[in-house]
């Protein structure tokens, strides 16, 4: 039984299949079938390279390994031996690293069962949102005007606003907990939207309908206060027809005030209702500010927003803190560089109305920081409004200026100011380029962007003078002492390099003179 001939392990197999039934004691060991089977595949490949020497001589050329079956578990086993102190040495000198990469194991395995337990929890306190959900909170706070269902929708919608993020849920947390403190506790179910119906539902019905509910709350019916405070106007239809509003108070919303006109803190705080109202109202307006930074290039979705948020603007008054990073957002929508499509164009028309609309609203230092933040972002624009892209960079560079007369025309003592620094940074550049005859002094002097920054405030100042009302002539002259300044600036560009390379930035300059005399 144990020779290594191939024909005598075929005649065991056989007569192993002819056996009834064999004891465990007549089964061969482990070793001897192994050597069994390498004496019985030696034989076939000796048959083998008598009956087809050219497969044979193919193996041995690029597969050896086949043909040496079995010769290497000598030296296999040798290495084994020779190498067992060795690896017994090394795991001796890890004993020490290894003890402390367990210690480790089981802390990150505590902090691992702590996480799950977390999430557990957090998954059990997490409130499904299905289309008969949302209808019932849109009935709780629009119909029936509670202020716990405006709390419960206004949650929903800041679980919506965060969406987008890795830690969404943490995000909306941390806004309940700054802007919720005087509104009463914390919610303890957290919202969980799944459904692309019912987010886009939610999104929708929030902003076209929660500054209703503002309104109604902290200046309308629901405040106890009378609508004739806000206007004479208000307060004569609010005689006239009081009977037929109180009859159809839930089809029509209560008289929304005027997107353009501020309001004062003093007179929120009023009504009785302010204390919960107003986190509520910072809370909504922090997550519509986050949605606007994190909806990238979806340009229907910025442009809806922003249009709804023609509503909430006057409200900003009540967060000074918030109102800053709203505006700095819009002037960043209003000058992003990258889309110049016709469908971001209307993001940015959008975007600039509500700048415009922050300048109005709020309290007099802001405006400043409108003038200053969208002229150094047109100033960043305009370096690249070259002739190579004209029909790309150009257009979307007159909209931006044109935004920027428009705004520096709603006060001319803030625009005065900034435009007096501005005009005189570029007469510095002038003069520096004048005194140095440098190739860099020049080139800061002789390129579109300053060429651009030139043709906004000649296109200004030209506004001012035109432009001029009853009632604002002392500032609109104000603004006209800086026409001859920024007639020396232009020039001193014309004469600063005579050559004739330079002749369409004379003509240029020669158009700008022209509409400064006229």
């Amino acid at each position: 039984d144990g020779d290594g001939d191939g024909d005598g392990g075929e005649d065991k197999d056989k007569d192993d299949d002819d056996s009834s039934v064999d004891s465990y004691g007549s089964l061969p060991s482990e070793e001897e079938d192994v050597e069994a089977s390498e004496a019985a595949m030696k034989a076939t490949l000796e048959k083998m390279s008598k009956k087809d020497p050219d497969f044979h001589k193919y193996l041995k050329e690029n597969e050896n390994s086949l043909l040496e079956f079995g010769e290497e578990d000598d030296d296999d086993d040798d290495d084994d031996g020779d190498g067992m102190e060795d690896d017994y040495v090394q795991d001796e000198d890890a004993m020490e690293s290894m003890a402390n990469e367990l210690a480790d194991d089981d802390l990150d395995d505590d902090a691992l069962q702590k996480q799950f337990r977390k999430q557990q929890k957090a998954a059990s306190n997490k409130f499904l949102l299905t289309p008969q959900r949302l209808q019932q909170l849109e009935q709780g706070a629009f119909k029936s005007h509670s202020v716990r269902g405006l709390k419960r929708i206004i949650a929903a919608y800041g679980t919506a606003c965060h969406l987008s993020d890795a830690n969404g849920q943490e995000a909306a947390d941390s806004d309940d907990e700054e802007g919720g403190n005087g509104g009463g506790r914390r919610r303890k179910k957290e919202f969980q939207i799944t459904s692309p119906v019912v987010f886009d539902r939610l999104m929708a019905v929030c902003l076209v309908q929660c500054h209703e509910e503002f309104h109604y709350h902290l200046l309308g019916k629901g405040s106890g206060l009378d609508d004739g405070d806000e206007s004479d106007e208000d307060s004569s239809s609010a005689s006239e027809d009081g009977d037929a509003k109180m009859e159809k108070d839930e089809e029509k919303p209560t008289t929304a005030i005027d997107e353009n006109q501020p309001l004062h803190p003093k007179k929120l705080s009023k009504s009785p209702h302010f204390a919960a109202i107003q986190p509520l109202l910072e809370s909504f307006i922090k997550s519509t500010h986050h949605i606007l930074t994190e909806a990238g290039k979806e340009a229907k979705l910025l442009r809806f927003v922003l249009s709804s948020l023609a509503k909430y603007v006057p409200y900003l008054t009540l967060f000074p803190k918030v109102s800053k990073p709203f505006l700095k957002t819009c002037v960043k929508l209003w000058s992003a560089p990258l889309d110049t499509s016709e469908e971001y164009n209307a993001v940015r028309l959008q975007a600039f109305l509500r700048i415009r609309q922050l300048a109005i609203t709020q309290p007099y230092p802001f405006i400043e920081d409108a003038l200053k933040s969208t002229y150094l972002s047109y100033a960043k624009r305009s370096k690249f409004g070259t002739a190579a892209n004209v029909t790309s960079v150009l257009p979307t560079l007159t909209f931006m200026g044109n935004c920027i007369v428009e705004l520096y025309g709603l006060d001319y003592a803030s625009s005065y100011q900034h435009a007096f620094v501005y005009i005189r940074q570029l007469a510095l550049h002038l003069r520096n380029a004048l005194m140095k005859q440098t190739e860099e002094s020049r080139a800061t002097v002789l390129c579109w962007q300053y060429m651009h920054c030139l043709k906004l405030w000649v296109a200004v100042l030209c506004a001012a003078k035109g432009g001029t009302v009853a009632g604002k002539d002392e500032e609109a002259n104000s603004m006209q002492s800086l026409v001859y300044p920024l007639t020396e600036i232009v020039l001193g560009t014309c004469r600063l390099v005579p050559v004739a390379r330079y002749v369409p930035l004379r003509l240029h300059c020669v158009r700008l003179l022209q509409q400064l005399a006229a």
